[in-house]
């Protein structure tokens, strides 16, 4: 994952950190729908954020803009955040 230059210091492999660059996996009209999907992806050991997620909380209700609040994880985990968070928004199956 990293090596060592001659000096001690640790090299770093670009690949590493694109796995560890947080990226957007949903982008949510209101806070709670943004906490509920942190939530869900913690419950599958996935870590979320929500950016500027303070300042949601202070403008309330208010229309949080034409890109919505983001909610990002680490690139590695990106692939199955995004899979868990489209089949929880799929209709649940008919038990009938």
């Amino acid at each position: 994952m990293h090596d060592r230059l001659p000096n001690g210091s640790a090299k770093h492999d670009e690949k590493s950190e694109d796995l560890l660059r947080p990226e957007i996996v949903a982008e949510c009209t209101t806070l709670t729908e943004a906490q509920m999907c942190v939530s869900l992806l913690g419950s599958f050991g996935i870590a979320a954020t929500i950016d500027a997620e303070n300042f949601h909380r202070m403008i309330g209700g208010m229309a949080p803009g034409p890109l919505g609040i983001r909610v990002r994880v680490r690139g590695v985990d990106c692939e199955a955040a995004r899979e868990i968070l489209a089949e929880s928004s799929s209709p649940p199956e008919d038990f009938n």
